[in-house]
């Protein structure tokens, strides 16, 4: 019975010292991965922050719009496409209502290493002060 009892010992005292060896093996190589996403699985999407810049237009065309923002007057080109939401006064408008010299706030995101205006926020000019009559 000693005997046996020495055998169990020996024989667990080996396997303890086997179990973390064996642990630390590494797990056989995953099989490469495909670009295309599998079906059902969700598309990973890449988090844009979205930037705002204001000051005076420079220039509007129909892809582009040119402000002059910051105290170094530097130039800011924004591509403006389909999505570009554009208001004037608080009232939706299109790129040919915007004129130089009005004051705009962009919001726009980098993509591309392009600056892409989301919405496109005009001033209305305050008309000139009419003098008051003298009462």
């Amino acid at each position: 019975m000693r005997r046996f009892s020495a055998w169990l010992v020996m024989v667990t005292f080996l396997l303890s010292l086997a179990v973390p060896a064996l642990a630390q093996q590494t797990p056989p190589a995953a099989a490469p991965a495909s670009k295309a996403p599998a079906p059902g699985a969700k598309a990973e999407v890449k988090k844009v922050s979205t930037k705002s810049a204001s000051g005076t237009v420079k220039s509007a065309s129909a892809d582009s719009l040119v402000l002059v923002a910051g105290k170094d007057k530097k130039e800011w080109t924004f591509a403006l496409d389909k999505d570009t939401k554009i208001t004037k006064g608080g009232k939706a408008a299109k790129v040919e209502e915007v004129a130089a010299d009005d004051s705009a706030t962009v919001s726009y995101v980098e993509m591309d290493g392009k600056m892409h205006a989301r919405t496109v926020s005009v001033k209305v000019k305050a008309a000139a002060a009419a003098p008051k009559p003298k009462s």
